[in-house]
């Protein structure tokens, strides 16, 4: 299993752990910054926020969670979070039936981050020069 560092428009991602029915990722969220809008066919996300604030969003709303608390998105729920401060989560992912398909996400709109109060998905900020080097 490879544990190294993914980069992602919000963060970073590290894998812990990866077996045929679940996977365990660490998650460093940066302030501002959110996933894309997705579901999943069939895989059942729980988040666990270790420090920070995070907000879940789905299509019947949202919760903020703090230190310690967790939320579960079901399969085919669409979703994202947002940080609403740096954050760290633990992301547990498994199936109840069958293996983990890598190809289980369906993406709705990109990530990105609040650029002065406005969000700005990973392309828009490309095309604006506004992504470091």
């Amino acid at each position: 299993m490879d544990s190294s560092n993914i980069f992602k428009i919000w963060g970073i991602r590290r894998r812990i752990l990866l077996t045929d029915t679940s996977e365990i990722d660490l998650l460093n969220v940066h302030k501002d910054c959110f996933c894309s809008t997705h579901y999943h066919k069939d895989k059942i996300n729980k988040f666990i926020l270790i420090s920070g604030e995070v907000r879940i969003e789905s299509e019947y709303g949202y919760i903020t969670l703090s230190e310690g608390e967790q939320f579960e998105v079901r399969p085919k729920l669409k979703h994202r979070f947002i940080a609403i401060q740096d954050s760290v989560m633990i992301e547990v992912a498994y199936v109840e039936k069958d293996k983990i398909d890598a190809n289980d996400i369906v993406r709705i709109s990109q990530g990105g981050r609040l650029v002065d109060g406005k969000e700005m998905t990973l392309d828009e900020m490309n095309e604006k020069g506004l992504l470091e080097l």
